[in-house]
């Protein structure tokens, strides 16, 4: 299926983290998004601007799977900024990583305050969604099972094995569009490697389960070396060794 949104760049446009414009098709569906602020469920605000800017951002991954849909769809995303400092843009890495490589058109708006004001940070989103991706009505349901396992975690893949070896029968509910949960590997373009985007580390002592787990299914299993220097790259580029066990000098 050919991507749902794509990227209109110039010439000089390209190496940008958002795309200038985007264009989507008509087989899609648009999805309007409202403002979504860092607030917990509970109401609670962070009092930091990087702590909102990460809520936000997870309250808006939250309506993106409520829609159906991944945030490959996302074709526009509006920034509401309070007190916006441009020689500071703490925002720019946390939407990175929520894009993952995806290029949506971006625009920032500084503001004075937002509607209440202790929030800092508000995003709002457009989707375009395939019409194929569109939630229909559930059917009724048909078929009965011991148990309904939710989510498709290392915890819960583990609970669903033991149950269907002890012979009882379940269902396991999965809001992503994978499984695994936190363990989480996904190889670089142009197969340059693979980088862990979730758990990386397991040992035989703490986590002697989640070691057996990986014997018994014949994972390779990489040996960690604790001696020598580790090397950091910043934001901007610069590499720096530091002794392993020991905190990196950041600025």
């Amino acid at each position: 299926m050919s991507p749902s949104v794509s990227s209109i760049d110039l010439h000089n446009t390209t190496s940008a983290y958002f795309a200038p414009a985007t264009s989507t098709s008509n087989t899609h569906k648009q999805v309007y998004i409202s403002g979504q602020v860092g607030a917990s469920s509970d109401g609670t605000v962070p009092s930091d601007y990087v702590s909102q800017i990460h809520l936000a951002l997870y309250n808006l991954r939250r309506i993106i799977i409520a829609a159906n849909a991944k945030v490959s769809d996302v074709a526009k995303l509006t920034l509401f900024v309070v007190n916006y400092d441009p020689a500071n843009r703490e925002h720019t890495r946390p939407v990175q990583r929520f894009l993952g490589g995806h290029r949506p058109a971006i625009t920032l708006v500084p503001v004075a305050q937002l509607a209440v004001p202790s929030w800092l940070f508000e995003i709002e989103a457009v989707l375009s969604v395939p019409t194929s991706q569109i939630p229909q009505a559930l059917p009724a349901a048909k078929n009965a099972v011991d148990v309904i396992i939710i989510g498709a975690g290392l915890a819960g893949l583990t609970a669903a094995h033991e149950l269907l070896r002890k012979g009882y029968t379940c269902l396991v509910l999965e809001a992503r569009d994978r499984v695994g949960g936190k363990t989480w590997s996904q190889e670089l373009e142009g197969g340059a490697g693979t980088v862990e985007l979730g758990a990386a580390w397991i040992n035989d002592v703490s986590q002697s389960r989640m070691y057996g787990l990986a014997k018994r299914y014949n994972a390779d299993l990489i040996e960690q070396n604790t001696t020598g220097s580790c090397v950091l790259e910043d934001s901007n580029g610069t590499c720096s060794q530091f002794p392993y066990g020991e905190m990196p000098m950041v600025r």
